[in-house]
């Protein structure tokens, strides 16, 4: 937003500047990066090459020292100098006489070929060792070491006995790491040594205490390296193995450098990177493990780290940015000064032309615009503002013209519309009192067919039940008949009951008689055994049983007598019973009857009823579906009124906004000065 509030002026300048200052920025970020990529790899080569050589070297140097101490461990002069020793130990009990004459002179002889080896090769010392107890039998510097036991004792532990004991241990050649050696001022002291044999027995051990400066030489920086470039050593234990030429104390086994290249370096892993040193300062660094142990089998490793502060290897990265700033900035100002002639040549005859503009913004068209030479497009602009504002003086003429007629027009228009307008009102009030009366007769046609519907569906269930009666009447009438056909059967079935009755009155009144008979007989039997006498006594009894027997007889048959006369007095009240109920049946039959026919004749008009209300349900539909279809007219009716309605109000709107129009363009045009 304040871009497009500026000036063009102001505009052009700054897309001049942009179109500067955009590809240079590119361009000097593109170049920077790649030169920056590019000496950084330049310079991680360079210390990864000068890493690589000086460890090759640093190999090459402790190969030769193993080398020399080969060929000396074999020579004839040490096997007979380790004899002459030895037999001067035996001469002086033990203790070799150091001090003594003979002593001195058997030193003497052999110091003249050892201190010539030690000299010539630059060695620090040069030891002879008992076999046995690492006694220190001889020495070319004659420290406080001679005539020492390492077995025991105060060099027990230092680098000197360390090497005696792996010689003797793995009967070979072996290297033992820096440590600080008290003889030698107690300063760090790096020792190597080989067993000494003669017919394959071990008759001493030679020992080379080797020189710290030839090795801090070995290290020394390279050309091309700078000021701040070091190549360093750095055991296990995160000390110094070499003195570092950036401190001016010794920082042998004193510097402890704990960095990310000396970690890597003890994974046995090798690489450069960016980082700090143990100063904190910021270098590139290039790293590896020496491989001692794989080159010389010993139990301990180095790392060798070269190194380079980062401000002085990108010395020339940062002179390069500043050269590409000041030729940025240099090329911004020509952008700029070039901008500002470039946006003064257009932004002037702009300029004026915009005032003329403002001025016919403000109605002033008695302007001139004077035609230009020029043949940019800047020329044609100005001409074309020429043309513009001659055929804009002649329109504005017209226009005047054209609103004073439009005026006197839009009055009778907006009168019409008014008229327009209050009819359609009226119209609209009219349809919708006619819409709600058409509602209230389609609600009312509605209800009626609710109501034929609902008594259809009486008629309906009326039927049916009719249907369902007239059924049950004729069950009705089957199941009287029955009933009358069963009474019947019952009324014989008591006749012929009263029938045997009097069958058993006459077989009862035969018994009666029999009774009588044997009651007399028995009389007859009871005189005839009297007659008998004393003979006759049983019969005269049995005629007793008998006469009890027809006694009984004649009491149970009048017993059954009686019996026999209620039933038949029973039997005669069931007769009459029957009678009665079968005239009974017979009149429940013909009501029955009777009931049925009715069913019959109503189920007749009750379906006349149903037919009728159907054909009424029907008619109420029909008369639903007309309404329905006159309040869908009426409301479309109703729609288009009230469309005509909206429609003549913004016919009337629109004349009152074509008189507004009228008036502003009068008064538009009352503004202009021609």
């Amino acid at each position: 937003m304040q871009f497009i509030r500026i000036s063009l002026m102001q505009k052009l300048i700054f897309m001049f500047v942009m179109v500067v200052l955009v590809p240079v920025s590119i361009i000097s970020f593109y170049s920077f990066r790649d030169a920056k990529a590019s000496l950084e790899t330049a310079a991680f080569e360079h210390l990864a090459s000068v890493r690589d050589v000086k460890r090759s070297r640093l190999i090459d140097y402790i190969q030769e020292r193993f080398n020399d101490l080969a060929l000396l461990s074999e020579s004839q002069a040490t096997i007979d100098g380790l004899e002459k020793m030895q037999h001067q130990a035996i001469v002086a009990d033990g203790n070799f006489g150091i001090g003594s004459f003979e002593y001195e002179a058997l030193y003497y002889e052999i110091n003249q070929v050892f201190s010539k080896i030690s000299h010539s090769y630059g060695y620090s010392d040069l030891f002879l060792l008992s076999p046995d107890n690492g006694y220190v039998m001889y020495s070319v510097e004659r420290e406080d070491d001679l005539g020492e036991k390492l077995s025991s004792g105060a060099l027990k532990n230092s680098g000197l006995a360390q090497v005696w004991r792996q010689v003797v241990e793995k009967n070979k050649e072996v290297m033992v790491d820096f440590s600080l050696y008290a003889p030698s001022n107690n300063e760090p002291s790096i020792f190597i040594g080989a067993p000494v044999k003669k017919d394959n027995k071990l008759i001493g051990v030679v020992v080379l205490q080797l020189n710290i400066e030839q090795l801090d030489k070995l290290m020394e920086v390279q050309s091309g390296m700078g000021a701040t470039g070091q190549i360093y050593l750095v055991g296990e234990d995160y000390l110094m193995r070499t003195n570092s030429i950036l401190e001016e104390e010794p920082t042998i086994l004193t510097q402890k450098v704990r960095t990310t290249a000396v970690e890597e370096g003890i994974k046995d892993l090798a690489g450069e990177y960016i980082g700090f040193d143990y100063n904190n300062t910021e270098v590139l660094s290039a790293y590896s493990h020496v491989g001692l142990d794989e080159a010389f089998g010993v139990d301990f490793e180095w790392v060798i780290v070269a190194e380079e502060s980062t401000a002085e290897a990108f010395a020339p990265i940062r002179a390069l940015q500043k050269r590409i700033i000041t030729i940025g900035v240099g090329l911004v100002l020509l952008a700029i000064v070039l901008g500002f002639i470039v946006a003064r040549s257009i932004a002037r005859p702009l300029n004026d032309l915009s005032e003329k503009f403002a001025r016919m913004a403000d109605g002033d068209l008695t302007i001139e615009v004077e035609p230009s030479r020029r043949s940019d497009e800047v020329g044609i602009l100005v001409n074309s503002a020429g043309t513009m504002l001659t055929t804009l003086k002649e329109q504005t003429g017209a226009i005047i013209d054209s609103a004073n007629n439009l005026a006197s027009c839009i009055g009778e228009i907006t009168a019409t519309a008014s008229q327009l307008a209050a009819g359609a009102s009226e119209t609209s009030s009219t349809i919708s009192e006619v819409s709600a009366t058409v509602e209230e007769i389609r609600h009312t046609a509605k209800l009626s067919s609710e109501k034929a519907t609902q008594v259809e569906h009486d008629s309906e269930e009326m039927n049916q039940v009719a249907v369902e009666g007239e059924e049950s009447s004729q069950q009705a009438v089957k199941g009287m008949k029955k009933i009358n056909d069963e009474m019947e059967y019952i009324a014989e079935s008591i006749v012929n009951l009263s029938e045997q009755t009097q069958n058993i009155g006459e077989i009862i009144g035969a018994v009666n008689d029999l009774s009588d008979q044997s009651n007399l007989l028995s009389v007859n039997a009871s005189i005839e055994a009297a007659k008998a006498g004393e003979y006759g006594k049983g019969f005269a009894v049995v005629a007793q049983e008998v006469k009890s027997l027809a006694e009984q007889s004649k009491d149970a048959t009048g017993q059954i007598k009686n019996i026999l006369s209620d039933i038949q007095k029973a039997t005669s009240t069931a007769v009459m019973a029957t009678e009665r109920g079968s005239k009974a049946v017979e009149s429940g039959v013909g009501l029955t009857e009777n009931s049925g026919q009715t069913i019959s004749t109503l189920q007749l008009n009750i379906d006349d009823a149903s037919q009728a209300a159907s054909q009424i349900n029907a008619s109420s539909q029909q008369q639903l579906a007309g309404m329905e279809q006159l309040v869908t007219a009426m409301e479309n009716i109703k729609e288009a009124t009230s469309q005509n309605v909206g429609a003549a109000r913004q016919l009337e709107d629109a004349t009152h906004d074509l008189s507004d129009l009228g008036h502003k363009l009068n008064e538009i045009s009352a503004k202009f000065t021609i």
